[in-house]
């Protein structure tokens, strides 16, 4: 297991010197469910890593925020399944996959060829409790608040962003927001509404000519990872990363979950309650967590 960790998450942290080498903690950081390796630590070393990729000027490190379905949607897309296994890192955006990999750990601590249904359930509850209490809170990474943390860096380390998508003006009001919010400057940041208005072709060349240090592609789940993986090597970047909606929030077009929710990560059950049309996307948790009890 170890060593297919190692080949393919070599590149997440481009080593200073060939000597140096990754400690064993930092393999120890992964987690895989349905044959999609999540890295599980806290955010602060995911900054931290995407920190040091950032000073080294890595080139078409591609992060992705996967929550459950992510995970449903490539269960059902074999090829998604594999655009998943491409990126440089995966990083776990949902209560689900927290409860998913404590389950797990629980799992073997007390071995659950040995427990029964009752059992299990009991202790699938438990870890649920456990999770809505925050407990794993600092283990997760929403590609909305993933934003406000690489725009903080990027003034910090004078480097430069691109975003992409999230339909009609809500690039523009995005970063309008960040420039005010973050105070960086006009040279450092740079949008466009992507498709259908603008093509794959014009967008790759308005990237091109300005370079980015980060690129934030707002398509949506899986439309967003599909052409990155389409797009990738003709792209001059550093840092990519797909997020969702998260430009509605910023833009102003759309309230995000109060605190309270987040910090619970019952964020996409606020969503749903302000949009109830979203129930069908919705469908694909409670197909998560019957699939994770089937396969203890």
């Amino acid at each position: 297991m170890q060593k297919r960790v190692v080949k393919k998450y070599q590149k997440v942290v481009n080593l200073k010197s060939k000597k140096e080498k990754l400690d064993d903690s930092f393999f120890l950081s992964f987690w895989k469910i349905f044959d999609i390796s999540l890295f599980s630590s806290s955010k602060v070393s995911l900054l931290k890593i995407i920190g040091e990729n950032l000073d080294l000027g890595t080139k078409k490190y591609w992060i992705a925020t996967v929550n459950p379905e992510f995970v449903m949607a490539a269960e059902k897309d074999r090829y998604f399944k594999q655009v998943l296994q491409k990126t440089s890192l995966n990083v776990i955006d949902g209560i689900g996959l927290i409860w998913a990999r404590e389950l797990e750990r629980r799992f073997k601590i007390q071995d659950s060829r040995f427990l029964n249904k009752t059992k299990k359930f009991l202790l699938s509850f438990e870890v649920g409790i456990d999770v809505l209490k925050g407990k794993y809170k600092n283990q997760m990474a929403s590609g909305a608040d993933l934003i406000l943390d690489l725009t903080k860096m990027a003034k910090e380390k004078n480097k430069k962003i691109f975003l992409l998508g999230g339909w009609g003006d809500r690039a523009k009001k995005t970063a309008e927001f960040l420039m005010s919010k973050f105070l960086i400057s006009n040279n450092q940041i740079r949008w466009s509404e992507g498709e259908p208005g603008v093509n794959s072709e014009e967008v790759i060349k308005q990237i091109n000519k300005f370079k980015p240090d980060i690129l934030l592609v707002a398509y949506g789940m899986k439309r967003q990872e599909l052409w990155i993986d389409k797009n990738l090597t003709n792209l001059d970047v550093g840092l990519v990363m797909g997020v969702g909606r998260s430009f509605d929030y910023y833009s102003g077009d759309l309230k995000r979950a109060p605190r309270v929710w987040r910090k619970i990560g019952m964020e996409w059950l606020y969503s749903l309650l302000k949009e109830p049309k979203r129930w069908r996307r919705q469908l694909a948790l409670p197909k998560f967590v019957s699939k994770v009890l089937k396969n203890k």
